[in-house]
């Protein structure tokens, strides 16, 4: 229904333009002295259809709707000056208050382009100095004088125009023409140049954005402006001048040329809206950072001091990334803060150029990518956690398994292996108690033989459960004493390996261990094994044959390459294995020596 309504809005406005630009035609034809009739009829129409037109578009654009507005309420205002053109007395002395009034409505607009409103109180003192101008040097004189100044911007009659019919006294006073005129037109000059003056200002510390939409306007403004005093300067020298009447025509033009500067600023800014746009999802594409966020919105929208900041924990105001307090961008300046929300929750916040604020191509942009940026870096501070959580879980099961091979292996050694021995020594002694019976020595002799052969299983058992050596001597002679009971000849090579915490010792350990009886099982041909150890701040481990190799891609990795790489896993390390048929096998294990030790379960 609001959509209808605007749309109905807009054609009545466009209606009711063409109307008065057609009203103005007429007038114009009908009173015009002028051999070039047609010429000034289409431009009076011009100064009133051109503004109307181009408010109607700014209107359309949601962060000029407020500056179309007034476009067209001063548009209308301007087709009252072109009444000056009626030979009508009444009609033309309209038309002439009505040129004096359009000053202000010009000022005004120039000053609020684009917000549509004065920004600063520089700009509210210029434009009540304008007004203040006009009621109190212009207006009293439309009851004194006989006669307004010629050659105007709103007429082109220069002897035979139409006399005032405003005027209440006899004849005019003479200091209206010698004081007030030339007064109240210097003042008029330096007014406008404060207000162009004013636009020219905010070019050096303003953004790309804002500097390319003021850019016309402050060009044709200056052009107004020389021809304005350059006009009010001839024509009180040489009034007559052919040339002073084409410098009021300038003049006149003049108001569709600033109104066309609107509209060139406008189309700038849009076309530089679309392309940031375009810069922004070309930066963003993927799975974008936070940190990628800002540099990629300064960067779009050509605002290096853009900054993105976060609700801050107790929620009473914002804090940067690192978590320094940043105060509110103050009302009425250059900056401005957008919030950003997760469905009703403010989870972030963007300071930018206050040009922006109103544009929702920037806001719906900015706010989307940002929402998306942050939802990114929450999912995969998640998923980081998981795989943490896995990694620690899965360190904390192998640490386990470890106690449990070291408490098996102790058991072994104070319990079985312990009565083993206990029951060995008593067997020899039965045995020699039983000299006398051969038959039951011999038996005794032979049941302690097989509890000698049950020890050295034990022991065996026990030394592959959680070898001693690792525990007492470290990871190098641990491999070493492994070599010599390997199944094929083996060389342990260690260069500044020392001792690590034992998790890490125990992963190297096992991993080569399974790499070697691999080696033995499945190496056709292999001669030889090496075992080699590095410590270059990680600690490398790599275990290598000369046997026939085989096809990584063609092999389904079995139980013990799977514990190998979990073993490898659970202390934050990687293992990879190369291979090719006739060229051995070479399995590799890098394991960071940074990494923590992992939670270890209370004992029971």
């Amino acid at each position: 229904m609001d959509s209808r309504l605007d749309v109905l809005g807009t054609w009545s406005v466009a209606v009711l333009g063409a109307t008065l630009c057609v009203l103005a035609t007429v007038i114009t034809l009908d009173g015009s002295q002028s051999d070039f009739a047609w010429l000034e009829a289409i431009g009076r129409a011009a100064q009133v259809g051109v503004p109307i037109a181009v408010g109607l578009y700014a209107h359309h654009l949601p962060p000029f709707r407020r500056f179309g507005t007034l476009l067209i309420v001063v548009g209308f205002g301007w087709f009252f000056a072109s009444l000056a053109g009626s030979a009508n007395d009444v009609v033309y002395s309209v038309g002439r208050i009505s040129g004096w009034l359009v000053e202000v409505g010009l000022v005004y607009v120039m000053l609020a382009f684009p917000a549509g409103r004065l920004s600063s109180r520089v700009d509210r003192l210029l434009v009540g100095a304008v007004v203040v101008t006009v009621v109190v040097l212009y207006l009293p004189t439309a009851l004194l004088t006989d006669g307004y100044p010629v050659p105007s911007p709103w007429t082109t009659c220069s002897e035979d125009c139409p006399v005032n019919a405003f005027q209440v006294v006899s004849a005019e006073p003479a200091w209206v023409e010698d004081v007030v005129r030339p007064v109240r037109e210097v003042l008029t000059v330096a007014l406008f140049g404060a207000a162009t003056l004013r636009l020219g200002l905010r070019l050096p510390g303003a953004s790309r954005l804002t500097r390319r939409t003021l850019w016309p306007v402050v060009a044709v403004a200056c052009a107004r402006l020389g021809t304005f005093a350059l006009t009010i300067a001839l024509r009180r020298a040489i009034p007559d001048s052919d040339l002073v009447a084409a410098l009021a025509w300038l003049l006149a033009l003049a108001v569709p040329a600033i109104a066309f500067a609107f509209l060139i600023g406008l189309v700038r800014w849009r076309l530089f809206i679309a392309t940031a746009v375009q810069r922004l999802a070309a930066r963003l594409r993927g799975h974008p950072r936070p940190e990628d966020l800002r540099a990629a919105l300064a960067d779009a929208f050509d605002d290096p001091t853009l900054e993105v900041v976060y609700r801050a924990e107790d929620d009473a105001g914002w804090t940067d990334a690192e978590g320094r307090p940043v105060q509110t961008p103050p009302a009425e300046r250059a900056r401005s803060l957008t919030e950003v929300r997760d469905d009703s929750r403010a989870v972030a916040a963007i300071i930018h150029d206050a040009a922006l604020r109103e544009d929702r191509a920037f806001i719906d942009t900015a706010t989307s990518y940002a929402v998306m940026s942050l939802d990114n870096h929450r999912l995969a501070a998640q998923a980081s956690a998981l795989v943490r959580e896995v990694r620690e879980s899965r360190a904390r099961i192998q640490a386990s398994a470890d106690d449990e091979r070291r408490r098996i292996e102790r058991d072994l050694h104070d319990g079985a292996q312990q009565r083993l021995v206990a029951l060995r020594i008593k067997l020899e002694l039965a045995a020699e108690e039983s000299d006398g019976e051969p038959p039951r020595a011999a038996l005794l002799r032979g049941l302690g033989t097989e509890v000698e052969r049950a020890l050295e299983e034990v022991r065996s058992l026990a030394r592959g459960i959680y070898p001693a050596p690792l525990a007492d001597r470290g990871l190098v002679e641990a491999l070493r004493s492994a070599a010599l009971q390997g199944a094929l000849p083996t060389t342990v090579l260690a260069a500044g390996v020392g001792r690590y915490p034992q998790e890490i010792e125990s992963a190297a350990y096992f991993c080569s261990l399974e790499a070697l009886q691999n080696a033995a099982k499945h190496a056709a041909g292999a001669t030889a094994v090496v075992i080699e150890l590095s410590d270059d701040g990680d600690l490398r481990v790599e275990v290598r044959d000369d046997g026939a190799g085989f096809d990584p891609t063609q092999v389904t990795a079995g139980m013990g390459l799977s514990s190998m790489r979990d073993r490898i896993a659970a202390v934050g390390g990687a293992l990879t294995i190369q291979s090719r048929p006739g060229g051995g096998t070479r399995v590799s294990a890098i394991i960071p020596l940074e990494v923590k030790s992992p939670a270890r379960p209370t004992p029971v």
